[in-house]
């Protein structure tokens, strides 16, 4: 039999939590999902709460990164609102289930843990912000609620853990750059708006 790991452990988690959700499952469910006893389970992981943990952490830190070299990069304010996009959408195209984990679970988290994630979530918003408020500051963006704005686009592409289908009719990029359209020119034909 082959030795289980802690990413075995993971990916069977996302498959429990994404089915029963985080508080129906218990850690024996995730033991006899990868075939091992429950104190062998506990010699990866000391909670699941610490599974969940693990879980968000991965797409937190990958998304954190991609949008940390975006802002970083000399990209124009449209470029790098599109590209963050783009990474967001990626990250839930490549791994729908454990997006959805990622984005709707935290919530099973303790205040350690929970302060130690809302802390990666706030520094992703706040990097939105920045490329929103650069935008502002540019005239290429017009006046708004930075942080409204902000919370607009990320909670619009989060929403695609509800809806988004690996063979749907649009791939997640095609998803994304629509997204990116509606956030740079509103559904407006002119900037008068509606006639």
């Amino acid at each position: 039999m082959a030795k289980v790991t802690r990413e075995d452990i993971i990916n069977a988690a996302i498959r429990l939590f994404n089915q029963s959700g985080y508080h129906a499952t218990s850690m024996r469910d995730i033991a006899r999902a990868v075939n091992i006893k429950k104190p062998s389970l506990y010699h990866h992981f000391g909670s699941k709460e610490e599974i969940l943990l693990a879980i968000l952490e991965t797409g937190m830190n990958q998304f954190l990164a991609d949008v940390e070299a975006i802002v970083a990069s000399d990209a124009d304010c449209a470029e790098k609102l599109l590209a963050a996009v783009q990474a967001h959408a990626q990250l839930i195209a490549e791994n729908p289930e454990g997006a959805a984990v990622f984005l709707r679970e935290d919530r099973g988290l303790g205040d350690e843990y929970l302060a130690e994630y809302v802390a990666k979530r706030d520094q992703v918003e706040r990097l939105f912000r920045a490329i929103i408020q650069q935008g502002v500051e540019e005239g290429v963006f017009r006046e708004t609620d930075i942080a409204i704005t902000a919370q607009a686009v990320l909670g619009a592409v989060n929403w695609m853990t509800r809806w988004y289908r690996p063979q749907g009719r649009l791939t997640a990029a095609e998803i994304a750059d629509i997204f990116g359209d509606l956030f740079l020119h509103g559904l407006s034909r002119s900037a008068d708006g509606c006639s």
